[in-house]
Order: structure tokens, then C-alpha cells, then sequence
């Protein structure tokens, strides 16, 4: 399967797979709170695991949007 060049994705419209796959598959662990990407669980970025890039990232979509996130 080629990628699509703007998403990576495997296939355009392709992108539920992995969630169809999560709701459907008995033999997923952990069930909840990890992170899946082509139907394998990844590392997220150490980024995203850090309290104080999270809150800077709410606090820009605030500034962005105009909408509170609290």
C-alpha cells in the first residue's frame, strides 16, 4: 500500500482503520490509554508526556481560537 504523500497515510480515507481495528480486535493491550498509529502501539513524542508543553499548547489554541479550554 502507498502512502498519501500529505498525510501518510496508507490510502486517502484510510485514516479509521486503526480505530475501527481498536473496537474490534479482542486481543488489544492495554485497551485504553495508549497511543496507535497503523494499528501499532507507539511512544508518543516526549513532548506531548510533559505538563508544562501541554499547558503552553492549551494556552496558544486559547490565543488562537478565542476559545477557553480550562
Amino acid at each position: 500500500m502507498a502512502h498519501h504523500p500529505r498525510d501518510g497515510l496508507r490510502r486517502p480515507l484510510a485514516g479509521h482503520e486503526t480505530q475501527v481495528w481498536l473496537a474490534t480486535t479482542p486481543d488489544v493491550t492495554p485497551r485504553t490509554g495508549g497511543y496507535r498509529y497503523h494499528r501499532r502501539t507507539r511512544t508518543p513524542h516526549p513532548a506531548a508526556l510533559e505538563e508544562r508543553f501541554q499547558a503552553g499548547l492549551l494556552r496558544e489554541l486559547e490565543r488562537r481560537t478565542g476559545v477557553p479550554l480550562d
